[in-house]
């Protein structure tokens, strides 16, 4: 086998990082993968896997079609060796890539949208677009999206030039979604025009559509706090006031429940993002819970311990902006399942996965730092800082936290998210849970040498 056919053993996460947005509509079948191969650079692509039908060994060869999808071109079936069956595997890979262009080709390949085909003058683009198209620093985020980008759909016909100007940080907030939702193992649909996101698993059918918090004018920004009277009072009065439009905004919109197609038996979540300002989602989650469920936590000292106890908060009040605070308590929010949030949901989580997946640039160092639970499963946290290296352990779900409404027509599973954190209400009062390692807050420091 010559050095321009080798294969090589691979991480699941660089196999997914490729093949992860194939999963389209229906169910999963009952596979667990267990070898992952590749000709490098990604033209060929191999997994082995068992059948937990009949227990035996499979495999499937997969390369980009004719519009970059990686979808299967070859099967093996029926082994009960794992060795002989990856040898099999690799030579079947070398078969393809010796007639790559005929192989791979499906004959049903529909043209891909680009991200990056520019749609608009150079002065209209977002900074933070320019940045990812332009950047070293930013060029595992580039490549893993030039590879999910040609499994996304167009939604609305919107979706390109608002990732390129006005909408960058929404469009890769779901983006995010979308590829939690596939890591998950769902299926999953994009309906026309709405909601955002049908996905389908063992679990059960539900809705998820998304939206943010975005930059108010500029003359109505508030400056991050710098002293403790300035934090409480940016935490519990002025960040409900930059969840409160948007979310409100999606029970206004009546159209979702009348919308012909829609089915009001499953369950729908609202996932919501705060790029209002530049670091702003690290004071976020705190707020954003204290808004859902009216509910303040605070530290309070009895008997020489202290204690964590629920205050109702009735109503928020910012300037001229008073109203109620709770919004599962508001008219026609049964129809809201749960809300789910993210801090770690930028462009900064793709650079990291990315290079995790062996996409990033050997002249490109990230430090990855911040706060998490500790992965023994005490509950402890812990701050930690690590360089993202190919190999890199993060998920994408990683730092999510789904918030239960109590009050939910249609409640949401647990398991829909696995591996994220859930608040939801037991016996009249909030519990949280966090998976072991959950991600608090952090930051990425990026250095890209000359």
């Amino acid at each position: 086998m010559t050095a321009q056919t080798e294969v090589h053993a691979i991480s699941k996460r660089r196999f997914d990082a490729f093949v992860v947005w194939a999963r389209g509509t229906g169910m999963l079948p009952p596979i667990t993968e267990v070898e992952w191969l590749e000709i490098q650079p990604a033209k060929v692509l191999g997994t082995v896997f068992v059948d937990k039908t009949d227990r035996d060994l499979n495999s499937a060869v997969l390369a980009p079609d004719l519009a970059g999808r990686y979808r299967a071109v070859e099967t093996l079936e029926s082994y009960t060796d794992v060795r002989e069956v990856i040898n099999a595997t690799a030579a079947s890979m070398v078969v393809v890539l010796n007639d790559y262009d005929k192989v791979r080709t499906q004959g049903d390949e529909k043209q891909a949208v680009d991200f990056f085909a520019k749609v608009a003058k150079e002065s209209n683009l977002h900074t933070r677009f320019q940045y990812l198209r332009d950047s070293t620093g930013a060029v595992a985020a580039r490549r893993l999206i030039e590879v999910a980008m040609r499994w996304y759909e167009n939604q609305d016909g919107s979706y390109i030039e608002q990732f390129q100007t006005t909408g960058f940080d929404a469009r890769v907030w779901e983006l995010y979604l979308w590829a939690v939702l596939r890591e998950a193992g769902h299926r999953v649909e994009q309906p026309k025009p709405a909601p955002d996101f049908l996905a389908r698993g063992m679990v059960g059918d539900f809705y998820v559509e998304a939206t943010t918090s975005n930059p108010p004018p500029a003359n109505q920004a508030v400056p991050l706090p710098r002293s403790e009277k300035d934090i409480f009072e940016y935490i519990h009065n002025y960040l409900p006031t930059r969840f409160s439009g948007p979310l409100c905004n999606k029970l206004t919109e009546k159209g979702y429940w009348t919308r012909e197609g829609f089915d009001l038996t499953i369950p729908f979540v609202i996932a919501i993002q705060d790029f209002h300002q530049h670091l702003s989602m690290t004071w976020s989650q705190s707020a954003l819970f204290e808004y859902l469920y009216g509910v303040r936590i605070e530290e309070r000292e009895s008997g020489g311990e202290v204690q964590k106890v629920e205050v109702p908060v009735a109503r928020i009040k910012w300037g001229t902006k008073d109203f109620s605070s709770g919004f599962f308590k508001l008219p026609d929010s049964e129809r809201v399942s749960a809300v789910a949030f993210n801090a770690a949901g930028t462009l900064t989580k793709f650079n990291r996965m990315g290079i995790a997946a062996g996409m990033g640039d050997p002249s490109v160092t990230v430090q990855h730092e911040g706060r998490r639970f500790m992965k023994d499963d005490t509950g402890v946290e812990e701050a930690f800082s690590q360089t993202v290296t190919p190999g890199y352990e993060e998920d994408w779900i990683d730092g999510l936290t789904v918030f239960h409404n109590p009050n939910a027509l249609n409640p949401l599973p647990f398991e829909a998210f696995p591996g994220a954190a859930h608040v939801f209400e037991e016996d009249g009062l909030l519990r949280q849970i966090f998976p072991a390692g959950h991600l608090i807050s952090s930051t990425s420091k990026i250095i890209v040498r000359e």
